[in-house]
């Protein structure tokens, strides 16, 4: 038996499958995140067919390029076809984002609590509240350790969560029973951006929502993943350097990495991409959407020639979409001469792991 991770395309945003087994060889699989809306339509209905059970559905943050999928499978008669054994979503009554925040809505993250309520899914299955503090009790054969949110990040979003209106609080009681794109090449080259300062565009406090992603190591009998979402560097640095630390390790090793917020500038940064020993590394994008462009160039940068990269290992970079569909929206991230340099290759259009590389 062989461990299958399936990279869904989902637009901008993330879905991630993952079906294992565990030490008895029973399955175990764990959804993370659904994308945007049409996601589900695409993509995630079509994997989920044939499954039973969901041992795991982590539900990383509220953006809704990660929960949107998640409300269209509420919604679905398929919901109820498939028994969802555990929910890890940091969520109260959820978060207000703001309605023209270009992250989820109120409304949105309204309608996901309000939809968990009317299946009447029981309480005992939410876990409550994954963070860094949180050490999850899971079957033989999977282990999963938590590097984000910290416990004040909840506490932050805790203080702006909305109350229920009062029919959804009674219900919840019964419960308790594409144009012409700029190139990034003239940013200059890989090696000099590499070397520039790592500048996010916000602190922790002012980006609340990426701050409180959910970002995991997952490991199984034949795979150990870093599962990053649209976490932030500064706080998957703290927590590495806190675990290395304690295992008396210089690096965690893992067989893929995915890239935190579909390879945005903001969210890798060469500290961080200096504790991790991978070769495979996964972006989850289409290009981006509106103004939001990604990958961008300056991560593939510190990917390649972040400090303490060994030059003699052969970096992979795995894309879900097709790299010309990806950079008609984001514009050209790199050349194949640029990468051969590097000693890089990389896979495109690719929607399920492993590689025959890997």
């Amino acid at each position: 038996m062989k461990t299958e991770i399936h990279i869904l395309r989902a637009y901008h945003g993330d879905c991630l499958l993952i079906k294992t087994f565990d030490e008895k060889d029973s399955p175990f699989n764990i959804l993370i995140d659904g994308g945007p809306p049409n996601s589900f339509d695409f993509s995630l209905r079509k994997q989920l067919k044939g499954i039973k059970v969901i041992n795991l559905l982590i539900l990383t943050h509220i953006d809704y390029d990660h929960i949107g999928g998640i409300i269209k499978f509420l919604n679905n008669s398929l919901f109820d076809e498939i028994q969802i054994d555990k929910y890890w979503i940091n969520c109260k009554n959820l978060i207000d984002a703001g309605v023209n925040s270009g992250k989820i809505s109120y409304a949105h993250a309204k309608n996901l609590e309000e939809l968990f309520i009317e299946k009447k899914v029981p309480l005992e299955k939410f876990e409550n509240f994954v963070t860094t503090d949180f050490i999850p009790k899971l079957v033989n054969g999977i282990k999963i350790t938590v590097l984000s949110p910290e416990p004040e990040i909840i506490e932050k979003l805790n203080s702006k969560w909305k109350d229920l209106n009062e029919s959804h609080q009674e219900k919840l009681e019964g419960v308790k029973i594409s144009g012409n794109v700029k190139s990034q090449i003239t940013k200059g080259s890989l090696l000099d951006l590499s070397k520039e300062k790592f500048r996010p565009q916000n602190n922790i406090d002012n980006d609340i929502i990426n701050s409180s992603s959910i970002a995991l190591i997952i490991e199984g009998r034949d795979f150990k993943f870093l599962s990053l979402a649209d976490s932030r560097a500064e706080i998957i640095e703290k927590s590495l350097k806190k675990l290395l630390y304690n295992d008396g390790d210089n690096k965690l090793k893992v067989d893929y990495m995915q890239i935190s917020h579909h390879g945005s500038k903001n969210n890798t940064s060469n500290e961080l991409l200096d504790l991790v020993d991978c070769s495979n590394f996964i972006i989850c994008t289409n290009g981006g959407s509106g103004r939001s462009k990604h990958p961008d160039r300056e991560v593939i940068a510190r990917i390649l020639y972040h400090p303490k990269r060994e030059k003699k290992d052969t970096i992979n970079l795995i894309f879900n979409y097709p790299l010309n569909e990806i950079q008609a929206n984001s514009g050209l991230i790199f050349t194949k001469e640029e990468l051969n340099a590097a000693n890089c290759k990389f896979t495109d259009n690719k929607n399920k792991l492993p590689l025959d590389y890997a």
